[in-house]
């Protein structure tokens, strides 16, 4: 069955490519009909693989706590020389890790978009970020062993209550008692990102570069602003910079 997606999906690619290459010629509309294929099958496709990419977008809180765990892991058994690289590492994957606990309410697709809930989960979500920091934040100034244990322990409490269903709970209450919610700030990120990129397009548009080099410059430029602006998880918004690429 996977295999049979792949192959359709690369033939929907194979036909944009040749719609590209083809569209200005005469007659018109052998292009209009096969446009008009196209996007059929597209729609089909659509339909057909939505439900096989659900589990994947529901499974990736648990995925980052099994992340996060095994940073742990690997930081609390290294070397001298190795903990400072492995403690980055684990700094990584918790920044990754907060952004799917922020979202999960969004992806457990049990919530309606316009329900009620989601202001509680959002609030709730933000203590469970904050709490994680607090842990965090100990490494610095509690045995770093202990630490460590604490932050992974935290992290499969997290990871048994989101598989449970308990969105809501991900940590017990008592632990976030007087901790006020972190605010998820990644869309206002995301909007200035599509601004500056935006920007950056327009503003390259005056200086007369050859295309070459208009295509070099604007991705350099569209590549610092994401690192500058989402830092080590700069990658997982690329498809902030597909919006700016020109059409076929």
């Amino acid at each position: 069955m996977l295999a049979a997606v792949m192959l359709a999906y690369v033939v929907v690619v194979y036909f944009v490519i040749v719609l590209g290459l083809y569209r200005g010629r005469e007659p018109h509309w052998h292009w209009l009909a096969a446009w008009a294929i196209l996007v059929t099958l597209l729609m089909k496709l659509c339909v057909k693989t939505r439900g096989a990419g659900l589990p994947f977008v529901r499974n990736q809180l648990t995925s980052a706590c099994r992340a996060t765990i095994r940073a742990c892991a690997e930081a609390h058994g290294a070397s001298h020389a190795q903990r400072p690289e492995k403690l980055f590492a684990v700094g990584t994957a918790l920044r990754r890790l907060e952004g799917n606990v922020m979202r999960a309410h969004r992806r457990s697709g049990t919530v309606a978009f316009l329900s009620p809930r989601r202001r509680e989960l959002k609030a709730h979500a933000g203590q469970v970020v904050a709490k994680l920091r607090e842990a965090e934040a100990a490494l610095d100034h509690s045995p770093q062993a202990e630490a460590l244990s604490e932050i992974a322990g935290l992290v499969a409490t997290i990871a048994e209550q989101y598989v449970d269903g308990c969105i809501g709970a991900l940590l017990p209450k008592p632990l976030l008692e007087g901790k006020k919610p972190v605010r998820d700030r990644e869309l206002l990120r995301v909007a200035a990102a599509v601004v500056l990129i935006a920007g950056g397009v327009v503003g390259l548009a005056f200086l007369g570069l050859p295309d070459m080099a208009m295509a070099a410059v604007g991705t350099a430029w569209s590549v610092l602003i994401l690192m500058a602006l989402f830092g080590s998880n700069w990658a997982s918004h690329l498809p902030v910079f597909e919006l700016f690429k020109p059409g076929p």
